[in-house]
């Protein structure tokens, strides 16, 4: 799988040549997005006075809930009780992983800077079954919520 940015404020899941979903930010600096998975469409905004909270919607109707901690991880929430990690790992922290509760690992994000555009397109993989498309999608934002946060904090 792959995450690529197609435009400005676009990024494109694909596996191979099918197209998986797509997430579109609402502008160029904003954190305001659509994770579009099918037919179906969420809603993803930041909250709080440090947007370190974030709701993801459908139909208005919460589905799951991020939330960013002072070491950088995100904790992804789904309210049919699933819950997952996302945080930072390597010698430099420049590659990504997604844990479950248990901290099983699920999946694992590499990043590919591409210089021409100033942004991450990434190579996901997992050892198992493959994730379901939203929570790939899910992990996709927080790498680069992660990365403007970081930048931002330097």
């Amino acid at each position: 799988m792959k995450i690529q940015r197609s435009d400005k404020r676009c990024y494109e899941l694909t596996e191979g040549s099918e197209r998986l979903g797509r997430i579109i930010y609402k502008g160029l600096f904003s954190f305001k997005a659509s994770a579009i998975v099918g037919d179906a469409s969420y809603t993803i905004t930041p909250k709080g006075i440090f947007n370190t909270s974030i709701s993801v919607t459908r139909d208005g109707m919460e589905v799951a809930k991020m939330k960013m901690n002072w070491k950088g991880h995100i904790f992804i929430s789904f309210q049919n009780g699933r819950e997952f990690v996302f945080k930072a790992t390597g010698s430099f922290l420049t590659r990504y992983v997604l844990e479950d509760k248990d901290q099983q690992k699920i999946m694992f994000l590499n990043p590919d800077f591409i210089w021409s555009t100033f942004s991450y397109n990434y190579d996901i993989s997992y050892d198992n079954a493959p994730p379901d498309i939203l929570l790939v999608l899910l992990a996709a934002y927080s790498a680069n919520y992660y990365v403007a946060a970081m930048s931002a904090a330097m």
